[in-house]
């Protein structure tokens, strides 16, 4: 993957454009960060994969566990999310939902529930990827089992399926009891060459 920012060209569906104010600036403003974000994921996914193999171990395991940390998705920053562990194939994120991440109702948001599970899946697949590697999420299923208000919570996710394009990550949202909160699945494809680039 080259050091260089790649400039990337996207197209914002008509109805997209206009929630966004139909503002050309601002439009384009976000679609640049959006782009610097994308590209900063792939750097950080190549810096945690050992040069395309599976991440060190040991000492070296720590130091790529302190390195997802402390990146972090922009979204997870900002919802709260905490890597809790992390191996290849495998990830672990917390939450502690506070009244900011409720719904009309009071109990968390479903939206951020969701969250949650495709972020810890998210860092299960990307922990696999070589350093030319990105990946898109092709669908993701997400049932709720039980209300929460401000239990903590843990996402424990883990590749099931591991094809060479296309894998399949599962995710139980547990409470402090372990009871079953959500139950996720995700299929992950794999991008390589100028895909993986967001030309």
């Amino acid at each position: 993957m080259a050091d260089e920012q790649r400039e990337t060209t996207v197209a914002l569906p008509g109805d997209v454009y206009e929630r966004l104010g139909g503002d050309d600036e601002a439009v384009a403003e976000t679609l640049k960060t959006l782009a610097a974000d994308h590209a900063e994921l792939q750097r950080s996914i190549a810096q945690f994969t050992d040069e395309g193999g599976d991440p060190p171990m040991g000492e070296g395991q720590a130091a790529t566990m302190a390195a997802l940390a402390d990146f972090g998705p922009p979204v997870g920053q900002l919802l709260g999310f905490e890597l809790e562990d992390a191996e290849p194939g495998r990830a672990v994120l917390s939450l502690q939902p506070g009244p900011e991440h409720a719904n009309p109702m009071g109990t968390l948001h479903g939206g951020v529930l969701c969250d949650l599970g495709d972020a810890a899946m998210g860092y299960a697949y990307g922990s696999t990827l070589g350093p030319d590697e990105s990946f898109t999420t092709l669908e993701l299923d997400v049932k709720f089992l039980r209300p929460v208000w401000d239990q903590p919570l843990t996402a424990t996710a883990t590749i099931t399926h591991d094809g060479r394009t296309v894998g399949l990550v599962e995710c139980d949202v547990t409470g402090p009891d372990d009871e079953l909160v959500a139950s996720l699945e995700s299929v992950c494809m794999t991008l390589r060459d100028e895909d993986a680039d967001g030309r």
